[in-house]
């Protein structure tokens, strides 16, 4: 039976290590050199015993942060004359936190740095040793059905808990799950027996028998976590925390148990019934109702549809209000949690939710989070800054947001943002990073488009290229061209931002509006009947849609490295279209704008399913040049542009000893050469929209400078601005680095 299992786990897990080139004698001494090498080992010595690449990235991270790292588990959880299971559990401990009790907390992301090598492995005897294989999905023919959560809050000190789990139990090899690093857990029982179980580095485990519906009971307790002070987080704000104003524990603190941010065997029905001092509010993250008594509030959060973490946030300053918006999926009841000196309304913020659901809701109905249920968080534990997550139901940031969006200097709408997280915050698989950010970027460039017009929705899109092409990524390098796919790590959000969202744009041009929402509506109603619902799920949600797969139209976006570089050329009557990238090949229906010797534009469309094709042209008379997609509906490599002067006067900065500029065509700001009575700096830029600005020894403007650059008359002293750049010349290389 295990043999079968793991046979069908190499056919299914992306990403596959192959066997580690160093072994040991027995499973159990091969788990010690392991966890031994992950401790103490250089990431070369690392290396040769694991092979896992997500779990090395976890490694060299660790070690180019100078973190502590320690070894929590290391047990043989299964065994066959020639193959094992292992745990394997590490924990990373960052340099700058050894001093702080963050470690004993609620709001240590210990669990969250090893969530991707903490966890079962495969080992194989070949010869006299045993050699560890791939890492194997800790939720296995295991689920977690239900959670019942009861919670008491002392605000200052901590969190007391008992959680009762409905599980299926079908793995060979016991229970795990991940688990915050930070409990103290009290007890564990098993259908209403005492069981024994390991727990460390981000994991526990059960050595449990395969049965369903089973009944866990967990009872632990947290200690409150304290913000740290940092460019968002004055002293204030800590101080005010340490005598209790506030307080949190967040999803992503992994307070209760659950398998993978990515996984889809631990959505549940979840009950969270939570007692806090009736001095203080508070939100469980989805839809709750609440009750005083003898100055004790006591709050019950009910998710509505499958659900895996829940968010607790409390304040004893907050100001609670409701109403209902009325969208075309039926009434939506927003509840705001504000402080008293936030900047925006209950009602401003409804307003918001209220066109996002007109927006979106006409377009793809109702969201995975059917409940119709949206909470607004100002959450003092993170800062002064604004909306940046959705937890659940709620959409949260610090209590200090300046904005609810930008229409003018780079733009986005971030609260829209979060707000449409609610249509695939559910996704789960290897992809399911971009299945959630990649839409809710997309979603928010529809919205931006929907209420500001296509000349800025137009604008936000060249914002994700211009990203994609030279942002930074997770290590610090440039641009994501050529050195990293979708798929090839699920973790690193970056690209799932900016080069996911670029997959539903493309779809959405591909298949026209109608065939594309079809689908989309199709693909969100799997993940509401609490199906697993990864990419592989959309592309079968789409090709219901267009009567016709749309795999070879996805794969290459999530598999490939590169992005389609589409060249065209005249021969006569015939306009040749060929596809340059490396590795993959393009299934593109794409736009051509023919440029004929009348000085006229004519349209004509391809759909390049081979690495070249052809367009015949004879009937337009004499074809001069060719434009590949020229309205930019899909992420393309770009070969003309123009060399971009910029000029800094002297006179508007007459102190300056350093002058840089930066913007979004670099990933580190470009060094400016004096000349004359200016600072200048000539890039070679391709086609698209660019913002800049000017650092003056080491200083760039505030906000509020920049928007006035920006939208006052043009100023030859400006220290920002945008520039558009058009196709003049041909480019060898545009982006610095």
């Amino acid at each position: 039976m295990l043999a079968r299992l793991l046979l069908l786990l190499a056919i299914a897990t992306p990403a596959a290590a192959q066997s580690a080139t160093l072994g040991a004698p027995t499973p159990d001494s091969l788990a010690r050199l392991v966890m031994a090498r992950f401790a103490a080992a250089s990431p070369d010595a690392f290396d040769s015993v694991y092979a896992d690449p997500l779990g090395r990235d976890v490694m060299r991270t660790s070690v180019q942060g100078r973190s502590l790292r320690r070894a929590a588990l290391q047990r043989v959880v299964w065994q066959g004359p020639d193959r094992a299971v292992l745990l394997l559990a590490g924990v990373v401990h960052p340099a700058r936190e050894r001093p702080m009790p963050l470690d004993a907390a609620a709001g240590s992301d210990e669990a969250n740095r090893v969530r991707r090598f903490s966890g079962f492995y495969e080992a194989r005897k070949t010869g006299d040793a045993w050699r560890l294989g791939r890492q194997l999905p800790l939720d296995t023919l295991n689920f977690i059905r239900a959670q019942a959560i009861h919670a008491a809050i002392t605000p200052g000190r901590g969190l007391d808990a008992v959680d009762t789990l409905t599980i299926d139990i079908g793995s060979p090899y016991g229970f795990a799950a991940r688990f915050t690093t930070a409990a103290r857990i009290a007890a564990m029982e098993l259908d209403g027996r005492p069981i024994a179980y390991d727990y460390g580095g981000g994991v526990f485990w059960l050595d449990a028998r395969k049965k369903k519906n089973a009944r866990l009971v967990m009872r632990y307790s947290l200690t409150e976590s304290r913000p740290a002070p940092s460019p968002q987080r004055d002293s204030t704000s800590v101080d005010a925390a340490l005598v209790s104003g506030f307080g949190a524990y967040h999803n992503t603190d992994a307070w209760i148990p659950f398998f993978g941010y990515d996984s889809g065997n631990s959505f549940a029905a979840i009950t969270a019934t939570v007692t806090i001092p009736a001095a203080y509010r508070l939100t469980t993250s989805l839809p709750q109702t609440e009750t005083v008594r003898d100055d004790v509030r006591t709050v019950v959060g009910r998710s509505m549809h499958p659900q895996f973490l829940v968010a607790l946030a409390y304040d004893r300053d907050w100001r609670v209000e409701s109403s209902t918006i009325e969208t075309p999926v039926g009434p939506v009841k927003v509840e705001t949690f504000l402080t008293p000196d936030f900047r925006f309304t209950h009602d401003s913020l409804a307003n918001v939710a209220a066109r996002v659901y007109d927006i979106l809701g006409r377009r793809f109905g109702e969201p995975q989070a059917p409940t119709r249920y949206v909470a607004i968080v100002a959450n003092r534990v993170l800062g002064r800054g604004g909306f940046s997550v959705r937890m659940n139901n709620a959409v949260v940031g610090g209590s200090g947001a300046t904005r609810l969006e930008d229409a003018v200097l780079a733009p986005s709408y971030v609260l829209a943002h979060e707000i449409a997280h609610g249509w695939t915050m559910n996704a789960s698989g290897f992809a399911a990073n971009m299945l959630q950010e990649g839409w809710a970027t997309f979603a928010e460039g529809t919205i931006i488009g929907a209420v500001h017009g296509r000349e800025l929705e137009r604008a936000f899109w060249e914002r994700q290229r211009a990203s994609y092409m030279s942002g930074l990524d997770r290590s610090g390098a440039p641009g994501f061209e050529g050195r990293q796919s979708i798929l090839s790590n699920p973790d690193n959000g970056r690209i799932h931002y900016v080069k996911g969202s670029w997959v539903f744009r493309s779809l959405e041009r591909a298949l026209g509006a109608a065939t594309f929402d079809r689908g989309i509506r199709d693909y969100v109603t799997i993940r509401r009947q609490g199906r697993a619902a990864g990419y592989e799920e959309l592309i079968a949600a789409m090709s219901r849609a267009a009567g016709r797969t749309m795999s070879p139209f996805i794969m290459p976006w999530l598999d490939g490295r590169y992005i389609p570089d589409v060249e065209a050329r005249v021969e006569g009557q015939r306009v040749i279209v060929e596809q340059r990238q490396p590795e993959v090949v393009f299934d593109l229906t794409l736009d051509l704008a023919l440029e004929t010797s009348p000085g006229t534009t004519i349209g004509r469309t391809i759909h390049l399913r081979r690495r070249a094709d052809t367009v015949s042209v004879g009937d337009v008379g004499t074809v001069t040049g060719v434009v590949v997609d020229p309205d930019h509906y899909y992420l393309l490599q770009r070969r003309f542009g123009e060399v971009v002067r910029f000029a800094l006067p002297v006179a508007a900065a007459p102190d300056a000893k350093v002058v840089e500029l930066t913007g979004n065509f670099s990933g580190k700001p470009v060094p400016a050469v004096r000349i004359g009575e200016a600072w200048v700096v000539e890039l070679p830029l391709t086609e698209g929209r660019y913002i800049w600005q000017w650092r003056v020894d080491g200083t760039t403007p505030n906000d509020e400078a920049t928007f006035a650059a920006v939208t006052g008359p043009a100023d030859p002293n400006a220290r920002s601005g945008v520039r558009w750049v058009k196709p003049v010349q041909r480019l060898t290389e545009a982006y610095p680095r």
